[in-house]
């Protein structure tokens, strides 16, 4: 990674940890997501409005990778919504943001890249994950498989599954944008753009999961009064988002920026502890000692 590519996630880690204690703090649901996706769709419109010329340089497979994101983004947030309804963001958030890494090393062994990951970054990356599988234990002495056998854990896991398949659709839609766009757009507008396009794709999935579930249906009509939240939420989603996207210009691989990105995962743990009191456990401070020391050596790969 670059020094640009680390500056622009170390901004983004900082955001994408602070529109999650948004959702925990005031609605872990569909819902809270669905207007959250609004805001960011509806507030850059004018944007994408500025920007038409370059849609219509945008082949048919782009726009297959558009539909793809926009299904893999709102699975993500529905299934972290649901993790946060039956557990604490110092536990789910790491959870969450770190299992993906996991799957993208997989992912680079069948897409021929993986020469361009290091020795150094894949003992980061193992790290990483270690602290976050450390950190939901109370106690040392409690590490066993029925800690993490519970509905909290499950939706975390499926919501990085998620995240593992946007993370790999952007990183190749992105490339193909800025191979179609070369000399007509520089690479923070095409990372601006596509996200945009992904916010109303991932506000149509979202749309259509609503339509089935009556319970977050009726959570749309009291999440009303709180528009600020939602619309902070929102501006911080899509912003993270774009800064990822962006840094992805000037990584060898989307391993390294999604591994650097877990720089949130200490970052959320401060979070849930300061604003929602919630407990710092020996194994929760090692757990983060432990993905620092694998952030380092990511950096270092």
């Amino acid at each position: 990674m670059t020094i640009t590519a680390i500056v622009i996630v170390l901004v983004s880690a900082l955001a994408h940890a602070g529109w999650n204690l948004f959702g925990k703090k005031v609605s872990p649901s569909g819902a809270f997501f669905w207007y959250s996706t609004l805001w960011g769709a509806l507030l850059t419109l004018p944007v994408l409005v500025y920007y038409r010329p370059l849609l219509h340089e945008l082949d048919s497979g782009i726009w297959c990778l558009v539909v793809a994101t926009g299904f893999f983004q709102a699975t993500y947030l529905s299934f972290l919504a649901a993790a946060y309804r039956h557990g604490e963001l110092s536990v789910v958030y790491p959870l969450a943001r770190s299992s993906p890494l996991l799957i993208l090393l997989v992912g680079t062994l069948f897409l021929g890249t993986a020469e361009t990951i290091t020795a150094a970054a894949v003992a980061g990356i193992i790290l990483i994950v270690a602290g976050c599988i450390i950190l939901p234990m109370h106690r040392f002495r409690d590490f066993r498989l029925t800690n993490y056998r519970n509905l909290a854990t499950l939706f975390a896991l499926l919501a990085a599954a998620s995240t593992a398949g946007y993370s790999l659709v952007d990183d190749n839609a992105t490339d193909q944008m800025r191979d179609l766009l070369d000399g007509i757009a520089l690479d923070g507008e095409v990372a601006f753009v596509f996200v945009i396009l992904q916010a109303w794709s991932a506000l149509i999935w979202l749309s259509l999961g609503l339509i089935l579930q009556a319970t977050e249906r009726r959570l749309l009509t009291e999440l009303v009064s709180n528009w600020r939240s939602t619309m902070a939420a929102g501006v911080l989603i899509l912003g993270t988002y774009v800064l990822v996207v962006w840094a992805m210009a000037y990584a060898d691989d989307v391993s390294y920026v999604v591994a650097f990105r877990q720089v949130s995962i200490p970052i959320g743990v401060a979070l849930g502890w300061y604003f929602l009191e919630e407990p710092l456990h020996a194994p929760k401070l090692f757990g983060v000692l432990t993905i620092l020391a694998g952030l380092l050596l990511v950096v270092l790969g």
